[in-house]
């Protein structure tokens, strides 16, 4: 299977980056094809004369970025991954081979600093989410130890995520000075070159909304109480702040809780455990919003249940004096009893029950089913499963269905 040809703008990108002599941090809109870009340098500089460091790639992008070398050619041996797995005998033999080697920070700072790998061999890194590159991150870290023993070698730092970059004071200078790079190259929709090659042929764009359930706007309206709540203990636990930027509204964006961190940055060392327990708590609750709209009941019922265990003890087995407020407000109770209701409602048992259970024994007796299990033994007696399907799985249902229809009628397109 051959890979698609690289559209104008990215052509262009890769002729201002690739070069090995110059490090850069690329910032790009979201949707721009960053893994395709990656996947050309990364082909670019494969060699086994050289050793190219992938950094910060999760372990989807990792086998997204795999898949596609090996469509390009990169297969012997292509990327490998080093894993938690692999002893430190065995890093230091891969390392030794070359070629491109995805690897997490945590893992590469120790064999830094224990000599697993030897920095002076290291031709490049390729730093994946450039913006989460903090002067506390294990990433800056490791570029400082690189920059220490290697100033020949490259660094190209990689960002789709550009509403990161834009809170607090100066913080792509911020990204660049941990980075210690000193070249940028913004890429938006309106370049020019992208504006560009994207009107060449429009998309067909058909936006559907998904409405959500009874029980799915419950919790989504008592998180956003819990936020308001959580946002005014914040504001009067730290009137000399100024925290007029964090409001409700901002709590749809994934920077949501690094904008609340970021407001604090500068007092961080002086404020008290109550006040870093709520931005945690912000950050808590901005997953629950994510999670409700990605998640399955069951799922987000489970995630619910750590949170709730996390508060319940120490780490030590102790009760927890410290829970978090939020926990204890009327709104939560609505999200926990809600998030249960969507997977499971309890009821007693009693004798309408049992006049229920001889009515669907009489409709096994009919449909021929007679001594088949209804329900699993390990389920307990005054529990009903709900299992509320996921308004998006029937939409998206919908939609298949409409594109294998419109493919029968039309297959040849025009």
């Amino acid at each position: 299977m051959a890979s698609t040809p690289l559209l104008p703008f990215q052509k262009s990108i890769l002729s201002a980056v690739h070069s090995t002599q110059s490090s850069d941090l690329i910032v790009m809109a979201r949707g721009l094809g960053l893994r395709r870009i990656v996947c050309e340098l990364l082909q670019h500089y494969d060699a086994p004369t050289s050793l190219v460091l992938l950094l910060n790639a999760t372990p989807s992008e990792e086998a997204g970025i795999g898949d596609e070398l090996g469509i390009m050619g990169c297969r012997k041996p292509g990327l490998r991954i080093v894993t938690f797995e692999m002893g430190s005998k065995d890093r230091q033999d891969l390392y030794r081979q070359g070629g491109l080697i995805s690897v997490t920070s945590r893992i590469l700072v120790v064999d830094m600093l224990l000599s697993d790998i030897s920095v002076e061999s290291i031709s490049g890194i390729i730093v994946l989410h450039a913006e989460r590159v903090t002067p506390q991150s294990t990433e800056a870290f490791i570029i400082r130890l690189f920059r220490q023993n290697n100033t020949e070698g490259f660094l190209k730092a990689f960002t789709d995520e550009p509403e990161h970059i834009t809170v607090g004071f100066s913080p792509l200078k911020d990204i660049m000075k941990e980075l210690q790079v000193r070249n940028v190259h913004i890429y938006p929709r309106f370049h020019e070159t992208v504006k560009e090659s994207l009107e060449r042929r429009k998309a067909d764009v058909v936006q559907i909304a998904v409405p959500m359930t009874s029980y799915m706007k419950d919790i989504h309206g008592a998180i956003i109480q819990c936020i308001e709540g959580t946002l005014s203990d914040l504001k009067r636990n730290n009137t000399e702040l100024n925290l007029d930027d964090l409001n409700v509204q901002s709590a749809y964006f994934r920077s949501f809780d690094m904008m609340a961190k970021r407001q604090l940055s500068s007092v961080w060392h002086r404020v008290g455990f109550r006040t870093k327990q709520l931005v945690g708590d912000l950050a808590t609750l901005r997953r629950l919003l994510l999670y409700l709209l990605s998640y399955d009941p069951l799922g987000f019922q489970a995630y619910i249940e750590t949170i709730i265990a996390s508060n319940s003890t120490t780490a030590t087995g102790q009760s927890n004096h410290n829970r978090s407020a939020w926990l204890t407000s009327d709104a939560a109770h609505i999200i926990f009893q809600s998030a249960r209701r969507r997977c499971f409602v309890s009821s007693k048992q009693n004798k309408s029950s049992t006049a229920q259970n001889d009515a669907w024994d009489v409709l096994d007796e009919i449909s021929g089913t007679v001594g088949v299990p209804s329900r699993p033994s390990w389920l307990p007696e005054n529990i009903t499963p709900v299992l509320e399907e996921p308004p998006k799985w029937e939409t998206l249902t919908e939609t298949l269905l409409e594109i294998e229809d419109l493919i029968m009628r039309y297959p040849f397109p025009t």
